[in-house]
């Protein structure tokens, strides 16, 4: 990995890598530094590979998921965080209601709830950076360009000076993969630790905002987010699209337009989805002999048993008789 000692604090070696394999969606939610919801946006199994390298003040987190997936929910205090998409397949991720895509590193505005569609099949960095280590380090190479203005900007377009960066991660991503020794020797820790910030910050063109095109928005996004909040809080009560848009105070035509928008999907299979999550979770807590799983699925608005048995086996690869067992 390229060293740049220069502009560098002195900081202590502490790191602690992380190689884990998720298939609950919930499980990675879990794992995950913020404090995020997660639903998926496919009708099929979830699988998620997540290798994160954690020091005390610097988290590098690597996440391969399967499926278009919504996070939404409270970034992680006290950090900034820095997202970069690694591979895609063409993909962009939609960020605080814009379209973004591997040009850009963004999401680090800590004071913006998170609110991001990650499509399929591809890999995102998330580095967290403890705010106080990034302004005191950006002061050391004389950058107070990078203040309160520029974090509540939340993304930056950097195509000439993102790939160094890029293939710095890269490298990391792929000694983790390989479960490299070298993470584990304090004197290769203390070359990321040194050498990540001022690769990072200098990758920041002072007149960063003259470089950035215009990004396109989506106008719904703030009103896909309320939905998918009054989802979440009633997926145990019987929902239609016309009581969610009388709640939402909204017309089907533009909540439609927004779900297909955000998530290529009615907001009425996003509900299933939702639901089917919900009864998945209820399922794996269920006490022996408790509950069954028709009483479980018609607490969720199951209530024709063939169907839903298809929908749980296609979404989890099993039958929710089987999830219920092993929870015996």
């Amino acid at each position: 990995m390229p060293v740049d000692s220069s502009n560098h604090l002195d900081l202590q070696p502490s790191g602690v890598a992380i190689y884990r394999s998720f298939s609950d969606i919930e499980e990675l939610a879990a794992f995950l530094p913020e404090d995020v919801r997660l639903a998926q946006l496919n009708c099929w199994p979830f699988s998620c590979t997540s290798m994160a390298l954690h020091f005390e003040t610097i988290q590098f987190n690597f996440n391969h998921v399967n499926c278009k997936l919504y996070a939404v929910g409270d970034k992680y205090p006290g950090f900034l965080t820095f997202t970069f998409i690694l591979h895609e397949q063409g993909q962009p991720v939609i960020e605080d209601n814009r379209l973004v895509n591997a040009d850009y590193v963004f999401g680090y505005d800590p004071h913006r709830s998170a609110n991001l569609v990650f499509p399929g099949n591809a890999t995102h960095c998330a580095v967290h950076v403890r705010q106080d280590l990034f302004e005191a380090c950006a002061e050391t190479m004389d950058r107070l360009d990078l203040n309160t203005q520029f974090v509540a900007s939340n993304h930056a377009y950097i195509p000439e000076s993102l790939p160094p960066l890029r293939a710095y991660l890269q490298q990391l991503y792929e000694l983790l993969r390989q479960l490299s020794p070298l993470l584990y020797k304090p004197d290769f820790q203390q070359l990321i630790l040194r050498d990540f910030l001022p690769l990072l910050i200098s990758a920041f063109p002072i007149q960063q905002e003259r470089l950035k095109p215009p990004l396109k928005a989506f106008r719904r996004s703030h009103l896909v987010k309320q939905a998918n909040d009054y989802m979440q809080t009633h997926t145990d009560q019987p929902l239609t699209l016309t009581d969610l848009c009388k709640a939402l105070g909204t017309s089907t035509r533009a909540l439609c337009y927004g779900f297909q928008e955000m998530f290529g999907m009615s907001p009425m299979s996003y509900l299933k989805i939702l639901r089917l999550q919900s009864v998945h979770r209820t399922l794996k807590l269920a006490k022996p002999g408790h509950k069954t799983v028709t009483e479980i699925a018609s607490q969720f608005g199951f209530y024709h048993l063939g169907y839903f048995a298809h929908d749980y086996k296609k979404m989890f690869d099993e039958l929710p008789s089987a999830t219920l067992k092993r929870s015996n």
